[in-house]
């Protein structure tokens, strides 16, 4: 199916059945592919601890032919991410024009530094369907800490209104955090002054640089609030919003908190990209990450190599693997996860269990279970999860 035909079905399939991708069994709906471990920033955050470029990143040949087997496995998207993307620009754009012939929707996460007018123009030019961009405090000193270098917080602002210009879709990417907790509303009322209409809000998976700062993760209290938060914020402000970071069941919770209040999210791009299967977590099910030098990830917070694309073929890796087959078998999980009555339709977050217990079999210790019976949100009722996005 042609990208373009694939666009105008992905939006009838919201405003006349309201879902949005259909799922597949075992299939890579979504595909993360981080092109470089090099980075121009230094963020405390960083799951993939981006510094320096490997020496044996993906050469182009190499990463359209691992979009040629994409394809062939029933890819519809897939985010080029990092380190920092832009630092192999011309890659990047030439690898978006394939992903397009190949019938697949690019997409891209950067920290926004080297993202100006030309740049945003380049990237719309080359298919890239949405650019993901971080505001992390409505404060700039506060971002520029985070991002670990100063005038950060600028510059993605300055990135964000050159997309916005050139009419080049934005998702703004924000980590919430036990200390910013309270600066959201805030954080919320600057996208919304600056036009953003949808946000991808990170919970904290001490993954890479994460373990440093994992004592700031949100508290359970904190996690519930926001999610309330962000349902009404979808009701006043007329923003659509995701979670990322082993909360797949967002669109779930909030789609029942709408029907209860007799409301919808506005059809935008990021309810387009909630998936309708009753899966929650989708690692190694509905979603891999493709690393620089040809390892395969079940999830970019899950960094457990199941494979190597030079070594073997992406298909007879997605196939076969004991470790993907092990993720897609939820009578396999172990302590508070195997015994929970939502086992097989949310699986918890597969990369904060093996984070925090060294094994992506564990318990997760974030349970949304009181919450999801107070939504009414019950394991045969469960029919969308969104997907995480690193």
């Amino acid at each position: 199916m042609g990208i373009m035909l694939k666009l105008v079905e992905l939006m009838l399939r919201q405003k006349l059945l309201g879902k949005g991708l259909k799922g597949k069994p075992n299939t890579p709906l979504i595909v993360s592919y981080a092109v470089t471990k090099a980075c121009n920033l230094r963020c405390l955050h960083c799951h993939v601890e981006a510094e320096e470029a490997l020496t044996n990143e993906l050469t182009l040949k190499e990463a359209m032919y691992a979009i040629d087997e994409m394809a062939a496995l029933g890819t519809e998207a897939l985010i080029f991410s990092g380190g920092e993307p832009l630092l192999r620009k011309d890659f990047v754009l030439a690898l978006a024009e394939y992903c397009v012939d190949a019938g697949i929707i690019p997409a891209m996460l950067t920290n926004g530094v080297l993202l100006n007018h030309k740049t945003a123009l380049a990237l719309k030019d080359s298919g890239i369907m949405a650019v993901g961009i971080p505001i992390d405090s409505s404060v700039p000193e506060c971002h520029d800490k985070l991002r670990n270098v100063p005038g950060t917080f600028n510059k993605a602002v300055d990135a964000i209104k050159a997309c916005l210009e050139v009419d080049l879709e934005v998702v703004v990417t924000t980590m919430a955090l036990r200390d910013n907790f309270d600066d959201l509303p805030k954080r919320i009322e600057l996208l919304a002054k600056l036009g953003v209409e949808q946000a991808a809000v990170y919970d904290l998976v001490p993954v890479g640089r994460g373990k440093d700062i994992m004592d700031l993760a949100m508290t359970p209290t904190q996690r519930t609030s926001l999610m309330r938060y962000l349902q009404r914020m979808q009701e006043e402000k007329e923003m659509v919003f995701t979670m990322s970071g082993g909360i797949p069941l967002y669109p779930d919770i909030v789609s029942n908190l709408h029907e209860f209040n007799g409301t919808k999210p506005r059809d935008l791009l990021l309810k387009q990209f909630w998936i309708h299967a009753p899966i929650g977590c989708h690692a190694g099910i509905a979603y891999f990450s493709l690393r620089p030098d040809g390892d395969i990830y079940p999830c970019t917070f899950l960094p457990v190599k199941v494979g190597n694309i030079r070594q073997q073929s992406l298909t007879h890796i997605w196939r076969n693997s004991k470790i993907l087959n092990e993720l897609r078998d939820r009578s396999k999980l172990k302590g508070k996860c195997r015994e929970c009555p939502y086992s097989n339709t949310c699986g918890g977050c597969r990369g904060r269990a093996y984070a925090c217990s060294g094994d992506y079999l564990e318990t997760d210790p974030v349970c949304l279970q009181d919450l999801l019976l107070e939504t009414k949100v019950y394991p045969s009722t469960m029919k969308r999860f969104g997907w995480c996005v690193g």
